[in-house]
C-alpha cells in the first residue's frame, strides 16, 4: 500500500516541481511538502494516510511541566510510547489531527490523518495546504533546538536521531 501512497504523491511532488519522494528504514515515505518542511507519510493498517512532521522543541520548562502532569495521569503501559506521547488530538479540514511531545527530548510531532490515500493532485495539493498551514503554525510557537537542560537524567542531543519522528 506504501508503492501506491509513494506513485500518488510523487505525481503531485512532480506537478509542483518537487523532488520524488523517498522511503526511510520503516516504510514512511519521506517528501520535502515546503521549503521549510520535511514531512513523512505512512499508510495505517485500517487504510487511512498519516502525514507526520516534527514541529519543534517544547521549552524545556514546559517539557517538566508535562512531565509532572504525567505523574498523575494513569497511563495505559501496554500502549506504544508514541500513543503514550500524545498531548492532543481534534479534528479539522477533513482530516483528524494529534500533537506528540517526546519525554526525553521535547520533539513535539504533528500528525494529519486522512482516510484515504488522496486521488488526484488537487486533493493532494489541499491535503498538503492544510498541513503545511498547521505546521507552520506550531512550529512558530516552539523552539528550534532542543531544551538545553532536559529534565530527565541521560537523555541528550545525542539521543536524537532521525527515529525521534514518532507517528501517533
Amino acid at each position: 500500500m506504501n508503492a501506491e501512497l509513494r506513485h500518488g504523491l510523487d505525481l503531485y511532488l512532480a506537478s509542483v516541481s518537487h523532488p520524488p519522494a523517498s522511503v526511510d528504514g520503516d516504510g514512511s515515505v519521506m517528501f520535502d511538502a515546503s521549503e521549510e518542511l520535511e514531512a513523512c507519510a505512512a499508510m495505517l493498517p485500517d487504510g487511512r494516510v498519516e502525514l507526520f512532521a516534527a514541529a519543534g522543541y517544547v521549552s524545556a520548562e514546559l517539557l517538566q511541566t508535562i512531565l509532572r502532569a504525567d505523574e498523575y495521569d494513569d497511563f495505559d503501559e501496554e500502549l506504544p510510547r508514541h500513543e503514550a506521547d500524545v498531548m492532543a488530538r481534534w479534528t479539522g479540514d477533513g482530516a483528524h489531527w494529534a500533537v506528540d511531545v517526546d519525554r526525553g527530548t521535547g520533539l513535539l510531532t504533528l500528525s494529519m490523518f486522512v482516510p484515504a490515500i488522496p486521488g488526484d493532485t488537487a486533493t493532494w495539493a489541499a491535503v498538503l495546504d492544510a498541513f503545511g498551514r498547521s505546521a507552520v503554525s506550531w512550529s512558530a510557537r516552539l523552539q528550534r533546538e532542543a531544551p538545553d537542560v532536559l529534565p530527565i537524567p541521560g537523555a541528550g542531543l545525542d539521543d536524537i536521531d532521525s527515529s525521534a519522528l514518532l507517528r501517533c
